[in-house]
């Protein structure tokens, strides 16, 4: 029996989760609350490299390292929301006015991370109850998107961020 007849199980779906940074990156002094201001983000993902060893006249591929991919978050611009993320690039220890001069002293991965903290994202059911509950450990800004400008529409400014992270896991849930 599939899922479209019986009215007691419900997919999940893509519009109904929420976005939290634990002890992180504040947008407009909103520290550990969900980001309401998120339009979009990509579940966690990760690629297993292959290393293949000949055999005579045959190949074995065998599984190497995992690596997690980085994640994209799109974001409205609500206004401070560029200024609040490039003064983070500030606080990483990057400076236009030294790297300017050829001063620049470089970014250091703890006060990125700790800028950002450990992301999760909680994908919920229909009563706002989390399904699952992503957790991206060591996670910092890579890139940032700053949107784009348009005359022809009149959509709404949204940033996208690039998040790399060390690795993911889901947290366990009650709700099963």
């Amino acid at each position: 029996m599939s899922f479209w007849t019986d009215k007691t199980i419900e997919p999940k779906r893509s519009y109904r989760f929420r976005l939290k940074s634990i002890n992180g990156l504040t947008i407009h002094d909103a520290k550990s609350i969900p980001w309401w201001n998120a339009k979009k983000v990509d579940k966690p993902s990760y690629t297993v490299s292959t290393n293949k060893y000949r055999l005579i006249n045959h190949e074995i591929n065998v599984p190497g390292i995992i690596s997690w991919n980085p994640i994209n978050i799109e974001i409205v611009d609500m206004g401070g929301v560029i200024k609040d993320l490039l003064a983070q690039l500030g606080s990483f220890g990057y400076s236009p006015t030294q790297a300017k001069l050829g001063l620049d002293t470089g970014l250091s991965k703890a006060t990125a991370m700790d800028k950002i903290g450990n992301l999760t994202i909680e994908q919920l059911d229909g009563d706002g109850k989390p399904l699952d509950v992503w957790k991206l450990e060591g996670a910092m800004i890579t890139e940032v998107r700053f949107g784009n400008l348009d005359y022809t529409s009149d959509e709404i400014i949204s940033l996208t961020l690039v998040v790399t992270y060390d690795y993911a896991y889901i947290e366990e849930t009650e709700i099963k």
